[in-house]
């Protein structure tokens, strides 16, 4: 029975319960961010996204462009969302993300 749960976990997306929560596109978004869920002890994990040739080739005057994904815990969304919305709103602003 644990056998099938594990693969069950391994193959539907989220691992304990961990889900996206939101996207940045550069390293100073991602350090802001990163400070905030740290004080509030909220726990994540960050996976960079692989940029193709093409996004190479016509970003390469930006060298700071990333694209990093923030997974946390579904519980913790809610109040993440509230402490990270201003960064997330100056992001917008500089016109950083998509």
């Amino acid at each position: 029975m644990g056998d099938k749960m594990e693969k069950k976990n391994m193959t539907s997306g989220t691992v304990n319960n961990e889900v996206d929560f939101c996207k940045v596109y550069d390293m100073e978004t991602k350090r802001k961010i990163e400070k905030i869920l740290l004080k509030n002890r909220i726990s994540y994990s960050c996976r960079f996204v692989e940029h193709g040739i093409l996004q190479k080739f016509f970003f390469m005057e930006n060298k700071d462009r990333i694209t990093c994904i923030f997974r946390i815990h579904d519980e913790e969304v809610p109040r993440a969302k509230e402490l990270v919305a201003g960064v997330l709103r100056e992001q917008r602003k500089k016109g950083t993300n998509r």
